[in-house]
């Protein structure tokens, strides 16, 4: 066999052999789920892809539900973190499936779930998918007047990130953003809360929360109601003490106006 035959020949069947690259991984080098620079989502260094969506189970604004569907709005957006609000977990209005498990499934993801309320058999919460698997979790108890809430908050390598959806009650979510200026003022990492706020911007208890965080998204694009969208509840945020850590490449509203009730919101920023 001449010698340009023989390395055509060894090139071809390594690559058959490990059609992914040297991990065997289809998402990168990494064997992670995926992340904006390839490498093992949120540990890398560089790019960082956030995603807050309120998916409300599944359910679609022309009332059909898929997890299927919902997971494709995702994927779509290349994520390395996403912060869900409105998630079931063996619901019987939603089949009985644990929907942070199934998202965590179809995704390729890494997924936690916090409850903020019992549903039947079932419960209903917040969420979290990651690239990275979590090094821990901690649920923290929110006020609620017409339902309780709940604030999920996930540690990883280089920092924190919550889920939270806020209660439709001023009074309560005044209280709700005093515990998250607790919390940050505790936690040695930049900490990145993202979620349904139930607030407008200027709101007070935005204000208030301002003291402690900065917005990561722009805080003005609509993102409810998903179809019309006349106001702007959702929004991503970092502590300020680790604020100029990170800087904003992105941020942007996805214009999905079907998938759930609210648009998803994702910023990508590099995170020093």
């Amino acid at each position: 066999m001449k010698k340009s035959k023989f390395y055509i020949y060894l090139i071809t069947s390594v690559l058959t052999l490990y059609p992914w690259g040297s991990t065997g991984s289809a998402w990168g080098g990494t064997g992670a789920a995926w992340g904006a620079t390839g490498q093992a989502g949120p540990a890398g260094a560089g790019e960082l892809r956030i995603m807050s969506y309120n998916i409300r189970v599944g359910k679609g604004m022309e009332q059909a539900q898929s997890l299927v569907r919902t997971s494709a709005v995702i994927s779509r957006e290349r994520p390395d973190i996403v912060m869900l609000q409105e998630v079931d977990s063996v619901v019987v209005r939603s089949g009985g499936v644990n929907q942070t498990e199934e998202l965590g499934r179809l995704t390729g993801m890494h997924a936690v779930f916090a409850p903020a309320i019992k549903l039947g058999s079932g419960k209903y919460g917040v969420a979290m998918l990651s690239a990275e698997k979590p090094l821990s979790v901690r649920k923290i108890p929110l006020p609620g007047r017409e339902e309780s809430r709940v604030l999920l908050i996930v540690e990883f390598h280089r920092f924190f990130a919550a889920s939270t959806h806020f209660s439709l009650t001023e009074e309560d979510r005044m209280e709700s953003v005093k515990i998250l200026l607790k919390e940050s003022d505790r936690l040695k990492k930049p900490f990145i809360v993202g979620g349904d706020f139930n607030a407008l911007p200027g709101s007070a208890e935005l204000e208030v929360l301002k003291s402690g965080f900065s917005l990561l998204s722009d805080g003005k694009t609509f993102t409810f109601p998903a179809n019309f969208p006349d106001r702007c509840i959702d929004y991503i945020f970092i502590s300020n003490r680790f604020a100029e850590k990170f800087k904003v490449i992105d941020s942007s509203v996805i214009p999905e106006a079907l998938s759930s009730d609210h648009r998803p919101l994702v910023v990508q920023g590099s995170l020093q």
